[in-house]
Order: C-alpha cells, then structure tokens, then sequence
C-alpha cells in the first residue's frame, strides 16, 4: 500500500481513509497548504486525535458504508465480518447486502476475554453462535490488542483463503476491525485507532506481506449505536467497553427503577408472582448503573448528570431533555435479556416482571435469550 494512498490524482488520509482536502479546515482530510503531503502525513483530524485526544465526529451513514462495501465486494475474494463481544449482534443492512454473495465470510468475535469469566465451561460458545445464528465453527474469538490471540485469528483466516486473497473487514463501529488491522500487519502502522466510534471514514486497504493477502478495512455500521448522532466526542469514548464492564446483581420490586447512567432508565411495573426479581444488570465500565425508585429518576438524572451519572455529562443532558421521551412496556421472565443497545443489557435470572423502559424516543431495544445464563450469573 502506498502511503498516504493515491486514487485519480488525489491522496487519502493512512489514518482515516478520507481524501486529502485544503479548502475546509473542520471538515475531516484537511491539511494546511503550507504543509507538503507526503508518506507520514495524517489528516488534521487524526493529527489531534492521535496527539491531543481530542475526537471529532463525522457525518456518515449506514447507506453510504453499504455502498462502500458493494463497492468493494466486485474485486473481494470474501470478508471477515467482526462482533463486539459485549454488544453480540445482527446487522439487517449487512445480512441483505451479503446474502447470496456466494464468497467465504468468516466471523471474529473480538473482546470475548471482557465477557469470558462469567460464563460456566461450554456455554459462551454455544451462546454466542445461538444470538448471531452461524454454527461454532464459523467464528472464532479472540482480543485484537492480544498478540497470541490475534496470531491465533491470523491463522486461521490463513487455512480459509487461499494467498493473496483480497479480504474485507466489516462489521459495526468500534468492533476491532483497524485494531486487528494493525495488530496484524506491520505495514498498518499509520492506520489510526481510536475508542473515538465512526475514527475509519473510508475503506482503508493494507497489503500484507505476512498474510500474503489483502485487507481492506471498511468504516463501521453506525446504527448499532444509537448515541453516535446524540453525544458528544467524550461522552462517545466514555461510553464505550473497556477492559472490565460493570455488572450488578441484584433483587427489584415494584416501584424501584434502574438507571443505565443518565440515558435510560428501566422500572419495575409489576410482579405477578412473589415481591421480588432478581436481575443482573451489565454495561460499559463508566456507564454508571444506579438504583433508586422510579419518583427519584429525574431528580437524579437532574442533580448528579456528569457526577455519580457520568454518562451523559451537563451538556449532553440539556441536549437529550430538549428531545421527546417516552415509556413502552415489556414483560422479562427468567432467561431473557432486554438489550439496550450501547448502554448494555439487564437479563432476569430468577422470577418474572413487567418492566417499563423510559429513553429518547429515537431508542429502541430488543429482547433476546440470555446471553450469560442465569446459572451462570448466580454464580458469579
């Protein structure tokens, strides 16, 4: 690969992809024109994202990362699509678009060390392939910062695609495709990683002569995350796993309400059977999970945003009280999770409720069967 990339006379960002640009310094690709592009230059976005940590945003949309990988999927000769382990999901957009390809498409499920501990010998596997519907010999897991696990990933993508393959790396942001990228291939140094969600904004192709293939890195499905066009940049990178995600155990009964941090808030309505139900509840490490009951929510999310809720900070929360709210209710019993998704999910591992879900109204979450069991939580 050459660095920074050329394409029809023009330069492309090693760090995010983007075209180089000179006219708009807030746009992403901008560099001063009193600066000479050449191999080590970076794009003034990724200049301060790498030195300063200060993230930026970018506009893209989930139409526009599939146009890119239709794109790409004419010269590919199959795809590695990749999974948070902490936030385990189907993309429909991406199902559609591969659907008939007809090309190898293999599945890593990076982060699994972050959820390993929690489950009972034999049951994370079998788990995982159950929710994103592929048999266990489909997928392998592993940590991208992880050398032995990614050396282990690199060899067996190695016995699934013949050498000098052209390979895409697909998946939702902040699922580990650029982190494995460089873990993987010495020639992607530049490539830049960030927790910033939305960093890769246009596909970034490596040449590896290690692999003797190629990969191309394509920016992340941004609807997994529904906080993308919400938060801002810090509340962005706060919000996402680290290396210990929270976990609460614990009994509700009607009347008590869980706070998911300051985004969204679950109450218990009813309980047909008994006084209590017993919950676990699981997020990202600094997204804070608080009980109280449900006439005390707003004072707190008031008081203490950016404090004991520090996700999301002062000036998010003005943002989200300015956006319509609503409740919707939905049943839980023993065995299922209510996903919420990039705040995390709540399983019910003993009894049964009817719980009431309050968030922005562009929210939405989902019901599934239980990702860590509840044997598996109890026993913890």
């Amino acid at each position: 690969m050459n660095n920074p990339e050329e394409n029809d006379g023009g330069a492309f960002c090693p760090g995010c992809g983007v075209l180089f640009q000179r006219e708009n310094p807030d746009a992403p690709g901008f560099v001063p024109a009193s600066l000479e592009i050449g191999d080590g230059t970076i794009c003034r976005r990724c200049f301060r994202l790498v030195h300063y940590r200060q993230a930026t945003k970018a506009p893209l949309s989930d139409d526009h990362v599939c146009r890119m990988i239709r794109d790409e999927m004419e010269r590919a000769d199959g795809a590695i699509v990749f999974v948070d382990a902490f936030q385990p999901d189907r993309n429909p957009a991406m199902d559609r678009l591969l659907k008939g390809w007809g090309k190898p498409i293999l599945t890593v499920i990076n982060k699994f060390d972050m959820i390993s501990e929690w489950f009972r010998s034999g049951t994370a596997l079998r788990r995982l392939a159950d929710i994103l519907e592929i048999p266990k010999d489909h997928f392998i897991t592993m940590n991208a910062l992880d050398h032995a696990s990614v050396k282990k990933a690199t060899t067996w993508i190695e016995r699934r695609f013949h050498p000098g393959a052209r390979i895409l790396l697909i998946g939702p942001v902040n699922s580990g495709k650029t982190t494995f990228l460089r873990s993987a291939c010495t020639e992607a140094h530049r490539v830049l990683r960030s927790p910033m969600p939305g960093t890769t904004l246009r596909p970034v192709t490596i040449s590896s002569a290690q692999l003797g293939m190629t990969l191309v890195d394509i920016p992340g499905f941004r609807s997994d995350d529904p906080w993308i066009p919400i938060l801002c940049p810090e509340c962005l990178v706060n919000l996402q796993p680290g290396k210990k995600p929270n976990r609460l155990t614990t009994s509700l009964k009607t009347g008590d309400s869980l706070l998911f941090g300051g985004l969204v808030s679950v109450e218990v309505l009813d309980i047909p059977r008994g006084d209590r139900v017993g919950i676990a509840a699981f997020t990202p490490e600094r997204l804070v999970l608080h009980r109280t009951r449900a006439d005390r929510v707003e004072e707190l999310l008031d008081r203490h945003a950016g404090g004991l809720l520090k996700i999301p900070c002062p000036g998010c929360r003005r943002t989200l009280k300015e956006i319509p709210w609503s409740r919707s209710e939905t049943p839980l019993s023993k065995g299922r999770d209510l996903v919420m998704p990039g705040c995390g999910w709540m399983t019910v591992w003993q009894g049964e409720a009817l719980f009431s879900v309050h968030a922005p109204d562009f929210f939405g979450y989902r019901i599934r069967t239980a990702l860590i069991g509840g044997d598996d939580v109890h026993e913890c």
